[in-house]
């Protein structure tokens, strides 16, 4: 059975599509493991540097609480006890960073061959030129939804309960507070996921059609195609963007809103009176917890991002139209 009979139109019914993507996932993650070593090596850095992450804000309370002892004099030489161990966790962590950024790498490269060897396999017939574009320009979007299982799923799984404990472990009267601080930005950042989807679906199809007039020498619509092509960008950049700035402001937001609750009395989520290392230990923890949460959103707007070039690759008849709004 070829591919037309076995995958029904999008349109052929609401039943149709969650059968279909679940198909697609799956074949995604076939095509992952095909590497089990190389994506070991990859997975692995992505799940310690998170866990290890959380020891700053324990270095920062630490520091902080001596500073803080007494009429809060203290000697310069003193701080230099706590210099191996700084030393120690964050060159621990970079070459953790190092490491990740390597196998990273080497495993996208290993999986965008991969995809463009499923989709040269079902390329079917079709102008070369945008055969040309979509080999190269859909399945490197559709090898970023992988991304996904090599290290923002990692982020959040290892992440948040990482921080979450030693939250508890450091200050656990402010776990609440910590919690509906970092709550807002991640809301936040929801916001554009449709946006993203819809403009990079047009944005591969566009690609595809500038090839297509390459190859054909139709000046007209390789200028047409281009100008699409630059204005849906735009669109494009402008909600990515947005998401990640609506998510900063949140943030901002969310400190203000909680002072609010807490001296208005209608929710006092922070103490009344806080040391300068609680302070230290919640701030650093904040920006902690908001990482792995951020991750979440970057997760979901990937795959808003990417999944019209996973549709693409594995079901190549899938590409025409253009969305204009």
């Amino acid at each position: 059975m070829d591919n037309h009979q076995a995958i029904k139109p999008i349109g052929s019914g609401a039943a149709a599509v969650p059968r279909l993507w679940y198909r697609q996932l799956r074949e995604m993650l076939t095509i992952m493991l095909r590497h089990p070593w190389l994506l070991a090596a990859a997975v692995l850095p992505n799940v310690i540097t998170p866990a290890l992450a959380p020891i700053q804000a324990w270095l920062a309370k630490e520091v902080l609480g001596q500073v803080a002892q007494g009429e809060q004099l203290f000697q310069v030489d003193e701080l230099l006890a706590y210099a191996p161990y700084a030393i120690a966790i964050f060159f621990g962590i970079g070459l953790l960073t190092l490491a990740e950024k390597l196998t990273n790498r080497m495993f996208d490269d290993r999986l965008l061959i991969e995809l463009q060897r499923t989709w040269f396999e079902r390329r079917g017939r079709g102008c070369v030129g945008e055969q040309v574009a979509c080999s190269i320009n859909d399945c490197e979007n559709a090898r970023k939804i992988l991304d996904l299982f090599q290290k923002e799923l990692w982020m959040v799984l290892v992440g948040l309960p990482a921080v979450i404990l030693w939250q508890l472990s450091l200050a656990p009267e402010l776990l609440p507070a910590l919690l509906m601080a970092s709550l807002l930005p991640f809301l936040a950042a929801l916001l554009f996921g449709g946006l993203l989807q819809r403009y990079s679906l047009n944005s591969l199809r566009l690609v595809a059609g500038v090839g297509s007039a390459v190859a054909r020498g139709d000046r007209q619509r390789l200028y047409r195609c281009q100008e699409l092509f630059y204005i849906n960008r735009i669109k494009f950049e402008l909600s990515k963007q947005g998401s990640e700035v609506m998510a900063d402001f949140a943030y901002w937001l969310s400190l203000v809103l909680l002072l609010v609750l807490t001296v208005s009395g209608i929710w006092p989520l922070l103490p009344q009176e806080l040391s300068a290392a609680a302070i230290g230990v919640f701030l650093i923890n904040l920006k902690l917890i908001n990482k792995p949460l951020s991750q979440i959103t970057k997760v979901y707007n990937k795959v808003r991002e990417g999944w019209p070039a996973v549709g693409r690759v594995l079901n190549p008849e899938q590409q025409t139209g253009v969305h204009h709004d």
